[in-house]
């Protein structure tokens, strides 16, 4: 099997000799793992000392009772010595009182010990998160993104390049290799980024292995671990999330529709973002209540297990559905800009923009997925109402490549290629 270097790994080593906790968050499958044990290998070939504990398989191990137990065991094994020991705790949230368990162990033993460790959930790291405040840096492991699934599919120079900041060559890229990314594209939209998927080959396996993460997710995760009672409605509100991607949740609605109590459908949707099925976009607005008080828009993970819970996939590039193509935009945003500063907009008229980036100029980006030059109105307004910093504008379309000082058309494949 080829390994991918995944993008994460090059923030997790900056980080690596420093004093802090690295938390390493990210779904079930998605390569935390195989992550974990790539480090310890590069560890252990620069002659450093590393102990790799995988928590999930050691529940009822006498050394993982509490920190001091653990502390204990470190020392009987003879790994506390003066060279640092670099300890991976794998599926950490199986700690008894995570949080604490962390914060305890390393203000015990830092800097002695570097704790490098993963969960499939943040949920109960974030019930004690302010034990770990100033003591943690988080990394968020997402499944394969798009340059990374190219990189084991179409393994050519220039996708180890990217992404450039000239756009004369992703130009030139497209008009060379258009037709075959655009087939990958297909394929990756359908099947989405979960390693294992897409090492598999055979369609057949391929809906095999989504069912049985799905599958997993629901009988480890939110049934034995969270405690959820209600898991057949937990489920369908999996289903009924995944055929509204790109809208806003309506959480009246889901209550209703399910038959449960509101309060228990904000406690689900907390799970589903915080266990990383489901991505909640917030409204841009200045002020900053409003801004938490409106409804999100929904967006999944991976769109793998979107297909698997919808029956539907796709073979035609000119027939991906609008809101698949504006989930991909969304999952590509997110690897170049932190969560939390991007929005979508929408005008009191109804007038909508997309994705609106907030960094050092407004990125307006616009998810249309047609062959059509549009300038729409309500990023007129955004940009008449919200002038004290430079905007710039990309329209994702089908094949239309353009550049202008203000505006960028470009296609859905190349948005990995270029560089904000």
């Amino acid at each position: 099997m080829n390994l991918v270097k995944r993008n994460i790994l090059d923030k997790i080593y900056f980080w690596l000799e420093g004093p802090h906790i690295l938390v390493i968050h990210g779904a079930r499958r998605t390569g935390k793992t195989t992550l974990l044990h790539i480090l310890k290998s590069d560890l252990e070939a620069k002659g450093k000392k590393v102990v790799y504990l995988p928590v999930d398989q050691m529940l009822f191990e006498p050394c993982l009772k509490d920190p001091i137990s653990l502390e204990n065991w470190l020392k009987q094994e003879g790994l506390l010595s003066q060279r640092r020991l670099y300890l991976l705790l794998d599926e950490a949230q199986y700690l008894p009182d995570a949080g604490m368990f962390l914060k305890a162990l390393h203000d015990r033993l830092s800097p002695k010990v570097k704790l490098i460790v993963s969960s499939s959930s943040s949920l109960e790291l974030a019930k004690t998160r302010e034990f770990l405040t100033g003591r943690k840096i988080e990394f968020h492991l997402e499944r394969f993104s798009f340059l990374e699934f190219l990189s084991l599919r179409f393994p050519k120079p220039f996708v180890k390049q990217a992404p450039f900041s000239d756009l004369s060559e992703i130009k030139e890229i497209y008009e060379l290799y258009g037709q075959r990314l655009k087939e990958l594209f297909v394929e990756y939209i359908s099947w989405g980024g979960y390693p294992e998927v897409v090492f598999e080959e055979i369609p057949d396996k391929k809906q095999r292995i989504l069912r049985e993460i799905l599958s997993v997710y629901l009988e480890k995760d939110v049934s034995a671990f969270l405690k959820i009672r209600q898991v057949s409605a937990f489920n369908n509100l999996i289903r009924i999330l995944a055929s509204q991607i790109g809208s806003l949740v309506n959480k009246t609605e889901l209550s209703n529709t399910l038959g449960i109590r509101f309060e228990t459908i904000n406690s689900y949707l907390d799970i589903l973002k915080h266990t990383f099925i489901f991505l909640f976009l917030s409204p841009f607005f200045r002020n900053v209540q409003k801004e938490i008080s409106k409804s999100p828009k929904i967006y999944a993970r991976d769109m793998g297990i979107m297909r698997y819970v919808l029956k539907r996939g796709y073979d035609d590039y000119r027939i991906i559905p609008g809101e698949v193509v504006e989930n991909f935009v969304y999952r590509e945003l997110i690897e170049r800009f932190p969560i939390s500063d991007i929005y979508f907009y929408r005008t009191l008229a109804g007038g909508e923009i997309d994705f609106v980036v907030s960094e050092e100029k407004f990125y307006l980006i616009e998810s249309k997925f047609r062959n059509q030059k549009r300038f729409p109105k309500a990023i007129k307004n955004f940009i008449e109402r919200y002038s004290e910093k430079g905007s710039l504008v990309i329209v994702i379309t089908k094949d239309i490549l353009e550049f202008h000082s203000e505006i960028i058309y470009l296609p859905a494949l190349c948005l990995p290629f270029w560089k904000f």
